[in-house]
């Protein structure tokens, strides 16, 4: 086994899933398990999407994929050594937001050195190759998300690859549509909250999709809702497929250097749920929002970067739903600032 495989089997980060877990559960949390289903038909899959109850966990989906096999740092080192890419390095490892603009984090190279860079890479300065259109870096038929959510014929997809060192945190975060999240090599924990309990998520005042706690260090005084709301938690291997319903909230850790692919599908939360969400929180969030309308809609201000891929302010997207009717257009992943 080369030294770009034994990297799976790497050290976690510190703030790994079971410490996570522990951390809010010690703090005062109420954390349950994903439930697990393995099975092999994309019928059971498609039940619990019709039922947006819950996440799930799917074992056996992937089997057929050729990415179990394809999709090792060695093999994908292999095949795109040559590629030029521009991934995220030297993050910060902790904190919610970044404390400089997401550019500065940014650092063009070959993908082999970037590979290079994931597994040489420690849990305090983790890097990311993150966010990246699957159909334009590897081949669709290592993959296949049309047999398990065929297309609506209504509603657009977006499907993404993600790579990157242990220690690499997407932090607590809500998405507008469905999404399957899954584990092709390595390790990642996974922590969720239902969208109906995002007040327990404390968005941020002028981004409703991005909260402002750090799971890692649960603060209650700070956010006491959380000692009231109720947590999923799942860790994921090579071949977990996880269903996230749309506006779940989810925390995302890698515990070892990882490669992941996810699929948005369906039709999204739209300006009428956001608005009761919004009318709920108050009116430090109105005014955020009234604000950030005047100066990043009507006065096109470029809005600042210091979020995991920062979506539009709330502001913002509601001046595009005004303008054009669609108010995930700043939120769509298939619209979203590319590296």
């Amino acid at each position: 086994m080369s030294r770009l495989d034994r990297a799976r089997n790497g050290p976690g980060t510190p703030e790994d899933g079971e410490a996570v877990g522990h951390r809010m559960r010690a703090a005062g949390m109420t954390v349950l398990p994903v439930p697990r289903i393995a099975t092999g038909d994309p019928q059971v899959l498609r039940r619990a999407v019709a039922d947006r109850s819950g996440p799930v966990l799917c074992t056996g989906l992937m089997d057929g994929w050729r990415a179990r096999h394809a999709w090792s740092p060695t093999e994908l080192r292999g095949r795109h050594g040559e590629r030029r890419v521009t991934a995220l390095v030297d993050l910060p490892p902790t904190g919610v937001l970044f404390p400089q603009d997401q550019q500065l984090y940014e650092k063009e190279l070959s993908f082999a050195a970037f590979v290079d860079t994931m597994l040489a890479a420690t849990p305090s300065t983790p890097c990311y190759l993150a966010y990246r259109r699957a159909h334009e870096f590897f081949d669709p038929a290592d993959f296949d998300f049309d047999s398990l959510v065929p297309p609506d014929g209504r509603h657009g997809t977006d499907t993404r690859v993600w790579i990157g060192s242990a220690g690499t945190r997407s932090m607590l975060h809500s998405d507008l549509k469905d999404n399957l999240f899954c584990q092709v090599w390595g390790k990642k924990d996974v922590t969720l909250l239902a969208w109906q309990d995002s007040r327990a998520a404390y968005p941020f005042p002028d981004n409703l999709v991005n909260s402002q706690v750090d799971l890692g260090t649960p603060d209650l005084k700070r956010f006491p809702l959380l000692g009231r709301a109720r947590f999923h938690h799942v860790r994921m291997g090579p071949g977990d497929l996880l269903y996230i319903p749309r506006g779940w909230w989810h925390d995302i850790r890698s515990r070892t250097a990882s490669v992941s692919i996810n699929h948005w599908f369906g039709e999204p939360l739209g300006l009428a749920q956001y608005l009761r969400l919004l009318a709920v929180l108050g009116p430090g969030y109105w005014k955020s929002t009234a604000r950030d309308f005047v100066v990043h809609g009507l006065l096109r201000r470029e809005e600042s970067t210091r979020f995991f891929f920062s979506p539009a302010s709330t502001g913002k997207r509601l001046y595009d739903a005004l303008r054009s009717g669609n108010f995930s257009q700043g939120n769509d992943p298939s619209t979203t600032r590319q590296l």
